[in-house]
């Protein structure tokens, strides 16, 4: 028989088996918002753009106009979606630059992971001129959970100006001292991190605190290496990000959000979910949960930042 989630409060769906070590594991959840609860699309050095409502009926009216970052957002628009049966205009964000089907799969993640979870914004988002906005996909996620959520804590607010890097420092800070309090503890943690690094790739040439950071795997080895002396942690990375270049030669990247192919890794590092083959879970459970949700059309976002480029105004993820 499945296991009772501690804390009962109302559970969607349960495991596909028992996790005997349920009462004795703790979880840590860090949270980015842009790349990963919307789609990011980078624009070649400039701020990257929330791929929303308002910003791809911009992208419409240029079409053919040799704008490069219109073009962009309708590649995005048009580009299939490995494992989701459509293209990415199916995470188009609604207002507030948030995609309603991926606050959806985080909220599912957050209750497979159990009562025993510190969900950690890490996002930009934690600054303090967004709190709003915090409160508002707070509100999102408690309405998928089917109960009331806040974010259990912040990392460290800092300038991160040092982009991808920096962001991996400050989530190695944070898992060290998590680590400290708990020493002396039976502590067995797993660290799920969702993030997009500001719409890098995790390639050679990226160094943080003078360790290679090459993969995502080497971020896994990073984090575990902050974790000194705690010997019972396991920590899965799941980078939303992808590059590709047009059949125009334009060179496109974007933080993905999370994707069936990311949400699977993740809900298969919470639950031991067993997989096929090619690696996705082997029950369609996943797709019969996330019922698409149609969003309105009207693209009132809750910022704007202005793009003065070709008379029109983009807005930008912060």
């Amino acid at each position: 028989s499945s296991h009772m989630i501690q804390g009962g409060w109302p559970f969607k769906f349960s495991p596909t088996k028992p996790t005997s070590t349920v009462g004795a594991m703790e979880t840590l959840i860090f949270v980015d918002v842009d790349g990963v609860l919307n789609v990011g699309v980078d624009d070649n050095g400039n701020a990257p753009v929330a791929f929303n409502q308002a910003n791809l009926r911009l992208a419409i009216e240029l079409e053919g106009q040799n704008n490069p970052l219109a073009e962009r957002i309708l590649e995005v628009a048009c580009m299939e979606v490995e494992g989701e049966h459509a293209t990415y205009e199916k995470f188009v964000a609604e207002p507030c630059d948030l995609s309603q089907l991926l606050v959806g799969r985080l909220a599912q993640l957050i209750g497979q992971a159990g009562s025993s979870c510190s969900v950690v914004l890490s996002s930009s988002w934690r600054k303090p001129k967004h709190a709003k906005r915090v409160q508002t996909l707070e509100t999102f996620i408690g309405k998928h959970l089917g109960r009331p959520f806040q974010f259990d804590d912040r990392t460290e607010l800092r300038e991160e100006s040092g982009g991808a890097m920096d962001r991996l420092q400050v989530l190695g800070d944070y898992t060290q001292d998590f680590c400290r309090k708990r020493r002396g503890s039976a502590l067995k943690l797993r660290v799920l991190v969702l993030e997009d690094f500001c719409i890098t790739p995790l390639d050679g040439g990226l160094k943080c605190q003078g360790v290679s950071i090459g993969s995502p795997e080497a971020a896994e080895r990073y984090l575990l290496s902050r974790a000194k002396g705690s010997s019972a942690v396991s920590v899965r990375m799941i980078h939303t990000y992808d590059k590709w270049i047009t059949d125009q030669g334009l060179p496109v990247a974007i933080g993905t959000g999370l994707t069936m192919k990311h949400f699977s890794r993740a809900l298969q590092f919470l639950d031991g979910m067993s997989s096929n083959s090619d690696g996705h879970p082997s029950s369609d459970d996943g797709h019969k949960l996330l019922e698409r949700h149609q969003g309105s059309t009207t693209g009132l976002g809750c910022f704007k930042v202005s793009f003065m480029g070709w008379a029109l105004k983009y807005v930008r993820s912060h």
